[in-house]
This record gives C-alpha cells, sequence and structure tokens, in this order.
C-alpha cells in the first residue's frame, strides 16, 4: 500500500502539522505501507523527512496565500505526482494544500482525506482570510474527499458552514511525553514555557502584557520562548525591557518535551487554534496549562483543575492565571496530575495513530505485502 502525505510549508519543523505527519508517516511505515510526501517550498522540513528516509517531493511553487498562476501550475504538479506514483490513499494537511489535493484527488480518482489542523475560517480580525477560506471550504465541500477535525470544534465549524455530516470525521490529536524524575517545587521562580510560532495566529501582544503586569505586583518567573517565524524581531521587541534572565528566546529544539519537562507550566497565548498539539504534550508531560479559550482549547483544560482558560486578548486574565501558580506551587502539581490523567485516557499517541492506520486501511499492510511477494 501507499500513502501521499501533503502539506502546504516546509519552513519550519515545529509546527504541530508537521510533527502530526511525521508521526502518522512513521506509523504507516511501521505498518508496511509506502509513504512519501509533497511538501510546498524548499525547507527545512524537507530535509528533515529526508534525513529520516522517506521520499519527499518539493512543490517549490506552492505558496500559502491565493495566487492563481502558481496554483494552477501546483494543481497540474500534484495531478502528475499522483499519476506517476499511484498512491491509494491521499492525505493533505492545512488549508492551501488540502484544497489543491482534494481536486487533484477527484481529478485522479484517488480515495482523499484532508486534515486542517485549525479550521482556516474562524471569525477574528487577526485571521484575515476568514472569508475567503469560508467560501473556498463550502464550495470544496462537494468534493468528495473526507475532512478530518483534530477536535469537536472543527467538526461544528464545518457544520456551521453547511459541510454534511457524513463527510466529517474527528480524530483527536496524540502526542508523546516525558518524565522528568529530578523536577520538583523548589524556592526558584516559577518557569513558564511556550512554543508557538512567530506568526499572526500567536497573541504574544497579550502575553507580554501578562509579564509586565507580573513584573509590576514583584512576582517571580521565568519564561522560556521557543520558536521562529516571520514575526521573531517584533516579538522579541515586545519583551525587550524586561530584566536579564527573565525572558529568555530559545530557537528551535529537536526535542521540545524535554524542555517541557524541565519547566513548571504551559503558557499557550493564541487568536485561533484546532486542537493545539503543544497543549498535549504539555499535558503528557505532566504540566498544568496557561491557555487562550479559542478552538478545542476548552476540551483540553478542566478550568481550575488542570488548567486556566483565558478569554481571547484579555491581558488581566493571563496575568491572574500566571499568578495562581506563582502564589500557590502547590497547584502546578496538581493541575499537572489531573493533565496527565486527561491525556492518558484521550489524547495518547498510539489512540490517534490507530484511529488513523484504521480509517486509511493500512493496518495489516505488512501482511498484505508479504502474501504478494510470496505469490
Amino acid at each position: 500500500m501507499k500513502i501521499l502525505i501533503g502539506m502546504t510549508r516546509s519552513d519550519t519543523v515545529v509546527s504541530g502539522s508537521f510533527k502530526h505527519i511525521c508521526q502518522i508517516g512513521e506509523k504507516f511505515r511501521q505498518e508496511g505501507a509506502e509513504v512519501i510526501y509533497a511538501i510546498g517550498g524548499n525547507g527545512e522540513a524537507i530535509d528533515k523527512l529526508r534525513d529520516s528516509g522517506f521520499q519527499v517531493h518539493a512543490l517549490t511553487g506552492l505558496k500559502r496565500d491565493l495566487s492563481p498562476i502558481s496554483d494552477l501550475l501546483s494543481l497540474l504538479k500534484l495531478v502528475w505526482l499522483i499519476l506517476a506514483e499511484k498512491p491509494q490513499v491521499c492525505s493533505w494537511h492545512t488549508a492551501k494544500i488540502g484544497a489543491l489535493g482534494r481536486i487533484a484527488a477527484m481529478l485522479t480518482f484517488k480515495r482523499s482525506y484532508y486534515v486542517p489542523h485549525g479550521v482556516p475560517f474562524v471569525n477574528t480580525p487577526e485571521n484575515k482570510g476568514y472569508e475567503k477560506y469560508q467560501l473556498l471550504e463550502k464550495t470544496l465541500s462537494v468534493l468528495p474527499s473526507t475532512i478530518i477535525g483534530v477536535c469537536e470544534f472543527d467538526k461544528n465549524e464545518y457544520l456551521r458552514i453547511g459541510v454534511p455530516d457524513k463527510k466529517l470525521l474527528v480524530i483527536r490529536n496524540g502526542m508523546l511525553g516525558i518524565s522528568n524524575d529530578n523536577w520538583q517545587l523548589s524556592d526558584e521562580p516559577v518557569h513558564f514555557i511556550t512554543a508557538a510560532r512567530f506568526e499572526d495566529q500567536k497573541d504574544y501582544v497579550t502575553l507580554a502584557e501578562a509579564c509586565q503586569q507580573l513584573l509590576t505586583e514583584d512576582k517571580a518567573f521565568i519564561l522560556s520562548i521557543y520558536g521562529d517565524g516571520q514575526y521573531e524581531e517584533q516579538v522579541k521587541s515586545y519583551f525587550a525591557n524586561f530584566p536579564a534572565g527573565m525572558i529568555n528566546f530559545c530557537g528551535v529544539v529537536d526535542n521540545f518535551a524535554e524542555k517541557l519537562a524541565e519547566a513548571d507550566v504551559f503558557v499557550l497565548s493564541s487568536f485561533w487554534e484546532g486542537l493545539p498539539r503543544s497543549i498535549i504534550e504539555a499535558m503528557a508531560c505532566k504540566k498544568a496549562v496557561v491557555t487562550s479559550d479559542v478552538g478545542g482549547c476548552s476540551e483540553l483544560i478542566v478550568e481550575h483543575k488542570s488548567g486556566y482558560l483565558v478569554p481571547i486578548r484579555d491581558a488581566n486574565v493571563m496575568t491572574s492565571s500566571m499568578a495562581e501558580y506563582i502564589d500557590d506551587k502547590q497547584k502546578i502539581v496538581d493541575h499537572g496530575i489531573e493533565a496527565y490523567e486527561l491525556y492518558k485516557q484521550k489524547y495518547s499517541l498510539p489512540v490517534m495513530l490507530e484511529s488513523y492506520s484504521e480509517e486509511y486501511g493500512v493496518i495489516g499492510a505488512k501482511h498484505q505485502a508479504s502474501a504478494r511477494q510470496e505469490a
């Protein structure tokens, strides 16, 4: 069995969508399927997949924004790629290649799935293209592809714009975590940690304002920020006036779970989300969470028991939520344990991978391949 997995961008390896396609690709390979990738651009994500032994087709002309000429050329390349590689299943991840890929799969009569990793038409001022994406998704819903939401919020948003329920499926995101046996509460400042790309989706302004209020209130804390993106210098300017060592920009790391395990509390400040894999990873590492109440985040947090939900753009609530852990450090432990219990019930990586394997028909591929070779 052969599966083609597509993603729009290759300029970063820290995005949740990239981690996702790596994990399902490795799972499919372990099950005996042949996995190939088609990814826009020519960035480090492509190199990482190739280093892992996967065949990758770089769609160098594919752009994130709408561009009629380059989009048509990319569509033609996807059609050619499907005809040349002959996959049994196409799995498209993120909005642009999700649109072009579904059309290409229809034209070549291939079974196709689209995983948006966060609804692209969330109505918020920061999501400047939500109207065109809403119209596009409503139009593309006539195609035979199945849309896989990573949370109930995703499914409900597609139902809201009129996509039939029979074309929708929910497979919750899953992640792995690690434990740090050396971690314990101490008299040191509470160590908050975040990992979010410096893009339009993430709300670093509110996080910076909350940190400034904590500083004004003489609350002792440290914030480690992991990630990269086009607005990196702008984001750094928001935190330029903090005392040395309080705010640390740490770049990109291969295993963020190791950094999570060393920290105390995970923070995510966003304008819109699907079901954030970074939160699930924090839960898997037994960490309490403070997050913006957007998308499927409320499906992950048991308010006041495993973390705190913050209304969008509300720096005051973000401040008070972070202060809860500074003022009462025992909550860091208690909420982390509660988060881990919820993770085990619903969001473990093996559960997610098995769900994708069953839906795509990958389970048994190794046995089928062996049978064909023996025949």
